[in-house]
């Protein structure tokens, strides 16, 4: 592909400046190379300059077209939006033809959850084997990444760069850097700061709390594979991912009643609507309570 994309500059300016998670880096990457790649063979496009939103448009209804979800395209849509933003901040174009795009709705679903009671199960049996001493060490390190995520409710990412110097143990907070690098500071509690001192003089040379049993840096599908297996012992769910530990943390939160700005707060949320997803959780709740106690509820 042509310098005049400019997506290595787009690309540097990802990792750079709005250190995007690697699954992000790579997501955007790929949007934007099959989009330029599309334009190129169909409408012999050879730089930006020539990109207009009816190409654009060419681009996202094929995919629609070949069975891609909404959220799939409104994904490679925000790529374009983000990159345009990037060429118009630096003046490399003059409009962006993106003002013209819009996104296909979607259905919203509600946010997958693992109950609470199985959640204190979970829970039970991580503490039990953790006073195994024939535990092995990477048994030891998935068990601790599932009591992190689900106290504190942080990203995948936001785990893996989770550093030493932001556990402070004696105010029982750490301190998580998210997105748009947005500081955010969370309590713990005297369970979690057991379980996280454990790891602070752990492997001297890395700043990062979290490290394989090798000492190396923690990558994506290791934290993916550790919570799928664990969760698996003990859940259903079609979906076990870190994501789900996450929704957990903040449902469990709104069903004992905190304030939905406190849950956004903890979360990094930009704004309140994206918290707010959670409440219909809460709802469906108290309609099972409501069929489940009332004398009517049943018929």
């Amino acid at each position: 592909m042509s310098d005049v994309f400019f997506i290595q500059q787009f690309q540097a300016y990802l990792s750079s400046e709005k250190k995007v998670s690697e699954h992000t880096y790579k997501a955007y990457s790929n949007d934007l190379q099959q989009c330029f790649n599309y334009l190129k063979l169909n409408f012999a496009i050879e730089s930006v300059a020539e990109i207009s939103h009816l190409f654009i448009k060419s681009w996202l209804s094929e995919l629609m077209a070949s069975g891609m979800d909404a959220k799939s395209v409104n994904r490679k849509i925000s790529a374009l939006k983000s990159y345009y933003k990037y060429l118009l901040r630096h003046k490399l174009v003059d409009k962006s033809p993106m003002l013209k795009v819009s996104s296909p709705k979607t259905s919203k679903k509600l946010p997958v959850f693992i109950e609470e009671n199985k959640m204190s199960e979970i829970m039970s049996h991580l503490v039990g084997e953790k006073s195994d001493e024939k535990n092995e060490e990477m048994h030891r390190i998935a068990d601790d990444i599932l009591l992190t995520l689900y106290h504190t409710g942080i990203r995948l990412n936001e785990l893996i760069h989770l550093e030493k110097k932001n556990i402070d143990l004696n105010q029982q907070t750490i301190k998580v850097l998210g997105k748009r690098n947005k500081e955010r500071i969370i309590p713990i509690t005297v369970e979690l700061s057991e379980v996280l001192k454990d790891y602070l003089d752990l492997y001297p040379s890395s700043p990062y709390v979290f490290n394989s049993p090798k000492g190396a840096k923690l990558y994506p599908n290791f934290v993916y594979r550790s919570v799928k297996t664990l969760l698996s012992r003990y859940t259903t769910l079609n979906k076990k991912s870190p994501h789900v530990l996450r929704h957990t943390f903040a449902t469990h939160l709104l069903n004992h009643g905190s304030d939905l700005n406190a849950i956004k707060e903890l979360l990094g949320h930009a704004n309140l609507s994206a918290t707010q997803i959670y409440t219909h959780n809460s709802v469906e709740r108290l309609k099972k309570i409501h069929k489940e106690a009332h004398p009517k509820g049943a018929q």
